[in-house]
């Protein structure tokens, strides 16, 4: 399905596929994706590795590897196509400007020949025409912002800590004040402390600026605080959306169930016995018939096996592709 457009609207995908090709057919790494992100939220999206999330945020960047190919579909930002857009226009008026990105394992994307300050200079000047007494400005509010002494910047990343370094990551994506920042497994690498540390500072950093976010995460349990949306992928295919009050409070779907009877809830007097999801992920290169998950699925029915269920709304903002829900 694709949703109707809105003017909340930030960035909305519509009927996304993204394959990659290999020597025997085609991976369907995103496949058939729509989903949005709306002004000023924060959409968390979730689900295993090798789900298509990663996939998902290199189209959006257009990224992706060689022998990835956009088979049909649309991104559009503030209601531009930006897959379609002029690549060198595309990095220079949407890159870091509008849309900035905090990769998997940010902390290593730092430049280890270069100080801290040189890095960033190089953002704003390729973007901006300042003086570079006035970058460097910017770049010394902007560590203190995300609780970097400006002192620093005059630092080479390898004498930073691990948190430090994700912070100036952070700091580098909003250099240039985008309307949106998509993180993918940014907080993956680090302690829980400090994680739980660079969470509170992206939220509060999100609430104050009032810039849209797409967490990517395989947690789960991190977007209960952080997102205000929920979109759920299970091999390539999205199969829950939602208010992430909705989704957490009544999973309709069953992979979404499992993955939040896996998470430890400290709530329970007693310990819960925690359940884990039986056997693997598909092979994306010939995936089941019917629904992907039915495989895996305590509740699978024989239609699941057969027919791909549709992704449809069951009440207000809340989306699944389900025929055991569709079927009530």
């Amino acid at each position: 399905m694709i949703f109707e457009e809105s003017t909340d609207n930030l960035l909305q995908v519509n009927s996304l596929k993204t394959y990659y090709k290999t020597k025997t057919g085609f991976v369907k790494a995103v496949d058939d994706v729509s989903l949005f992100v709306d002004r000023a939220k924060v959409l968390g999206v979730a689900g295993e590795s090798g789900c298509g999330k990663s996939t998902l945020v290199t189209t959006i960047f257009r990224v992706t590897p060689r022998n990835a190919q956009v088979m049909s579909g649309e991104v559009k930002y503030k209601g531009q196509d930006i897959l379609n857009m002029d690549l060198k226009v595309f990095r220079r008026d949407i890159v870091w400007k509008e849309i900035a990105y905090i990769p998997q394992a940010s902390m290593d994307v730092l430049d280890p020949v270069y100080k801290i300050k040189d890095q960033m200079l190089e953002t704003i000047l390729e973007h901006e025409d300042l003086s570079k007494a006035d970058a460097l400005e910017r770049i010394y509010k902007a560590l203190e912002n995300v609780g970097v002494p400006a002192e620093k910047a005059d630092m080479f990343p390898h004498e930073l800590s691990g948190g430090q370094r994700q912070r100036v990551v952070i700091a580098m994506a909003l250099l240039l004040s985008p309307s949106m920042i998509v993180s993918d497994e940014a907080t993956t690498a680090l302690d829980v402390i400090t994680q739980a540390k660079i969470l509170e500072l992206m939220k509060s950093l999100q609430e104050n600026r009032k810039f849209s976010m797409m967490f990517v995460t395989h947690d789960l349990s991190l977007l209960a605080n952080i997102s205000d949306s929920i979109a759920i992928m299970y091999a390539g295919k999205l199969v829950e959306f939602g208010d992430v009050e909705k989704v957490f409070g009544n999973p309709l779907h069953p992979y979404t169930q499992l993955l939040l009877k896996a998470i430890p809830d400290l709530r329970y007097r007693k310990q819960r016995r925690l359940v884990a999801i039986p056997g693997f992920p598909p092979d994306l290169e010939n995936p089941p018939k019917g629904c992907r998950f039915a495989p895996r699925c305590p509740l699978a029915m024989p239609i699941c096996r057969e027919v791909e269920p549709e992704f449809s709304r069951v009440e207000g903002f809340h989306y699944v592709a389900c025929h055991a829900v569709n079927k009530k």
